[in-house]
């Protein structure tokens, strides 16, 4: 079988794999239509690819061996299943059975990470749960299974590192899906890293001693250098960019500058790590054999491995390291672009589920630009000097093969990520070479390591000045909305199409023009089109977004929890560049004003409960109207806090009822309403009477807790009702109605 055979083979098995995101990873049970499709598309595509390919290519395989390569991709989807974390019949997420409430219990394990800081300022990491018992009960420890994702508060968590054996008390509790669009599925992500259940901490106690993993004992020691040369904040970056932020506790404001950025992969151990450490080994094995270059080759990138953590990125990088080496033993001239292959095949056969890891795909990309179009990028720039050429045509090419992913992942893209990344890599490279070498004459000599490490103070002050500067620019995150997998398909169709087709590369400019639309195209076209109100949850009262044909109003803000986690990812999903204008109904809003400001652009704000005056606008009496385009917003009653709005023919009504235990019955409305959105702690008999008296079509329920006495009556009144903490964000559209964006597929919830 010759290297062309090899190469199909693989790409079927890992375009087996990939058609398992049509239904949506981690799926342990696809329906049959998904089943239908997945092997339906495994039957046709094979066949179809060697009647196209059998008159245009000479070696293009006989018919049969495309049967082979239908069997490898139906194999990869099977393997790919079976591979697919479930809970076993002893998993300690079993235990949770009263209506996802949380319980509080004591835990015996093994810790299985380093913590390190959420989003929450708490601290995280997994642990391997071996034995359960009830606080409440006087029972024995009980047997169980199941990797736990832990948090605590930040001050309880000292002294404790990877391999630990420990007592956790706190609140066992259960993941839930996402309740507003956008948001982060945790439930989902616990899923995908095999784990089931949730562990809210307390108290930590120790059993055994409290010696760290010797892995831990050397990075804590390279890490501590750093700290100690460039102070803590200084030196946790460069120990990042050295060793990866997975086995860095770096804060929270840094992770999210060099994401925001489009820096995220400096801070990541990648390729061009294991690039340097290669260059490393050659100078200083140039004097010895081949077999003693791989053998002390082989240790250091272990090393390196362990150092790092076990992450697909540094693994794929090391694979290809490894080949090189090989090649030197073997005397052979390595193929970059088949090693990256085979090593993507060996990472995706040892764990299919690397698939869906971003950092795996984005890894992967990247390498593949470096490898195919950076060259191609270089030779167009010939006229400047190799080395400015080479600084250019690298994140070039990188940008043109990771941002659709990205866009697609993110839904927003930055046009500073490219002229950032051609300026700042001279200056990531001083870091990161001056970083491994301080790193290896602190394991060594750690005074020595540390005086060196001083020389990186101001070339990453640099850095880290003008990286903060970028966010404050126009145009630094913009919003591209929900990009569609067929699109994402078409855009990478047409990448692959201009590499692989020289006929086609005379032709990149209308390549390139034919992506730019097709994303450009379904912004504008929504921005024309798109009519439609959305109710969100909040973590207090309900934030409503109406999209009017590009104008855009936003009533509520919540405080900074729900502006970070609701507001802004549904707004980027939506590609929701800037606010018409926002509607503050009370203190609370406030206070998130300024918060919101620095993430979108906001052209006018109105208040629903005072009188001050901001920006020359607000509501001056209880009936003044403010409209824009077919949206009319009135202020009904300031003190009770309800607000009307119109759109099209459709009244809705909203009542803020945090304060007020009873309505106001006589509102006096000359019209009918369609949907009443409801508001408050508690939702009381008085105010049935008011939903008897208007009869709306619709009502929208936002309270933390609704008694079974208000379901039946408004069952009893024959009410289309939603209550958002059950059915989540909910969303009218003309022609199709008010509908929920989500299936409550969580009993009790």
């Amino acid at each position: 079988m010759n290297s062309w055979r090899y190469i199909i083979l693989i790409l079927a098995y890992v375009g087996g794999l990939l058609l398992t995101g049509l239904w949506d990873f981690p799926n342990p049970n696809p329906s049959w239509q998904q089943w239908t499709l997945v092997v339906s598309l495994i039957c046709i595509i094979p066949p179809s690819l060697f009647f196209f390919l059998n008159y245009r290519w000479r070696r293009c395989p006989q018919l049969r061996f495309w049967f082979l390569v239908s069997l490898v991709a139906f194999f990869a989807v099977i393997y790919f299943q079976l591979r697919l974390p479930s809970p076993r019949p002893t998993d300690i997420s079993y235990l949770i059975k009263d209506n996802f409430r949380p319980k509080q219990v004591q835990v015996l394990g093994k810790l299985l990470s380093e913590p390190r800081t959420t989003n929450n300022n708490r601290k995280r990491f997994w642990f391997q749960a071996q034995k359960v018992n009830f606080k409440d009960k006087n029972d024995p420890f009980k047997t169980v299974t199941g990797k736990l994702y832990v948090t605590f508060p930040t001050q309880e968590v000292t002294l404790i590192s990877r391999g630990q054996t420990l007592i956790i008390e706190g609140n066992l509790y259960k993941p839930r899906s996402p309740k507003n669009p956008g948001a982060f599925n945790f439930k989902k992500y616990l899923e995908k890293k095999g784990s089931f259940a949730g562990l809210k901490g307390a108290k930590i106690v120790f059993i055994g001693d409290k010696n760290q993993w010797v892995w831990t004992n050397i990075r804590n020691r390279i890490i501590n250098g750093f700290t100690d040369a460039l102070g803590k904040d200084n030196g946790l970056v460069i120990s990042s960019m050295i060793l990866g932020r997975s086995a860095v506790d770096l804060s929270l404001e840094t992770r999210d500058l060099f994401v925001n950025i489009g820096l995220s992969h400096v801070l990541a151990a990648s390729g061009f790590h294991v690039a340097l450490l290669l260059g490393i080994i050659f100078w200083i094995t140039q004097s010895l054999s081949p077999s003693k270059k791989l053998i002390i080759g082989v240790i250091i990138l272990m090393f390196y491995v362990g150092l790092t953590g076990i992450k697909p990125s540094i693994l794929r990088a090391t694979l290809m390291g490894l080949s090189v080496l090989i090649g030197q033993v073997l005397d052979r001239k390595t193929n970059p672009l088949g090693a990256l292959l085979v090593s993507g095949f060996l990472l995706l056969f040892i764990n299919p589920l690397w698939i869906w890891d971003l950092g795996f795909q984005l890894s992967f990309l990247a390498t593949f630009a470096l490898l195919v179009t950076s060259p191609v990028i270089e030779t167009k720039l010939d006229f400047l000097p190799p080395k400015l050429a080479g600084m250019i045509a690298v994140p070039v090419a990188v940008s043109i093969w990771t941002s659709p992913l990205i866009m697609y992942i993110f839904h927003s893209f930055s046009f500073y990520i490219i002229p950032f990344n051609i300026l700042a890599t001279p200056l990531i490279m001083l870091l990161v070479i001056g970083g491994i070498i301080s790193a290896i004459f602190i394991l060594i000599s750690p005074n020595l390591g540390i005086f060196i490490a001083k020389f990186l103070f101001w070339p990453l002050q640099i850095l880290l000045q003008s990286a903060q500067q970028i966010p404050q620019l126009k145009l630094s995150a913009f919003s591209v909305g929900q990009i569609s997998l067929i699109i994402l398909v078409i855009i990478y169709s047409i990448l692959l199409t201009i590499w692989l087709n020289k006929k086609s590369q005379k032709y990149w400019k209308i390549g390139a023009l034919v992506i730019i639309s097709l994303i450009i195209i379904p912004i504008i076209y929504k921005n024309i089109t798109f009519l439609k109100i959305t109710v969100l949850k909040g973590n207090e009262i309900p934030i409503i977004v109406i999209q009017n044909r590009g104008r855009v109003t936003l009533i509520n803000i919540g405080n900074e929890e729900d502006i970070k986690y609701k507001i802004s990812p549904f707004l980027s999903q939506q590609g929701i560049n800037k606010i018409d204008r926002v509607i503050i109904a009370n203190n609370q809003d406030k206070l998130g004003l300024p918060i919101i400001r620095n993430k979108i652009k906001i052209n006018n704000i109105y208040y629903l409960l005072d009188n001050k005056e901001l920006d020359n606008k607000e509501f001056n009496n209880n009936h003044q109207a403010v409209e824009q385009e077919s949206t009319i917003i009135k202020a009904i009653d300031h003190e009770l806090g309800i607000l009307q709005w119109q759109i099209q023919d459709k009244y809705w009504l909203w009542i803020d009822a945090q304060k007020k235990e009873t309505p106001s019955v006589s509102l006096n409305l000359n019209h009918s309403l369609d949907v009443v959105l409801w508001s408050g702690k508690k939702l009381s008999p008085d105010w049935i009477k008011l939903l008897r008296k208007y009869q709306p079509q619709v009502v929208i329920i936002s309270t933390n807790s609704l008694h079974h006495f208000i379901k039946k009556e408004l069952n009893k009144e024959n009410f289309q009702w939603y209550w958002i903490q059950q059915d989540g964000a909910i969303q009218w559209i003309p022609n199709q109605g008010i509908q929920p964006l989500f299936n409550n597929q969580e009993e009790g919830s």
